[in-house]
């Protein structure tokens, strides 16, 4: 034959050589070292948070989107959402029409619902507030009457005291305010 020689293993024997395995696998990555071929890394775009669910705005590569519609057998007539440069080999956005409309109308749906939700939060808060702050008006109330009262009581007082002063003194009581 040649200089290279071949046997096939021998099917009754169970046990793999391991080693041989190891060596035939760094041999192939020497190979692929030395290897004048180069293939250039796939560009990685950052992916958009709006090209995940619902309308893309957006492709990864920046560009505007467009909408087209699927000439297939299968999908004759649907439309889609599409990069105008998806010819270009790298990865751009691709979504169906229909679906993206569901998971954005299911996303106002989920949006609307949370904002019903903390609407009636917000009532049961604001008739808690309106609740207090006539608790406060009446007890503010209160403490208005309580203070007229003490300053109604000290002014007695004193002119009491005033008339009592007097009288102590012998001299006739008369009230100067009647005059």
């Amino acid at each position: 034959m040649g200089q290279y020689s071949y046997s096939q293993p021998s099917s009754s024997s169970e046990e793999l050589d391991i080693t041989s395995l190891l060596e035939a696998e760094a041999q192939l990555y020497a190979d692929e070292g030395q290897s004048s071929f180069h293939m250039p890394e796939a560009v990685q775009y950052q992916p958009q948070p709006e090209a995940d669910d619902g309308i893309p705005t957006i492709c990864y590569c920046g560009a505007e989107l467009v909408i087209a519609t699927a000439y297939t057998d299968k999908d004759r007539g649907r439309m889609y959402f599409s990069c105008v440069n998806a010819d270009d080999g790298d990865c751009h956005i691709w979504r169906w029409w229909d679906v993206a409309i569901m998971e954005e109308m299911r996303e106002f749906q989920s949006m609307l619902r949370r904002l019903k939700e903390e609407g009636e939060k917000s009532e049961e808060k604001q008739l808690l507030l309106e609740k207090s702050v006539g608790e406060l008006g009446r007890e503010n109330s209160r403490v208005k009457l309580i203070v007229c009262l003490l300053v109604l009581i000290g002014l007695v007082f004193l002119i009491l005291r005033g008339v009592a002063s007097k009288g102590s003194n012998g001299s006739v009581l008369t009230l100067d305010f009647l005059n």
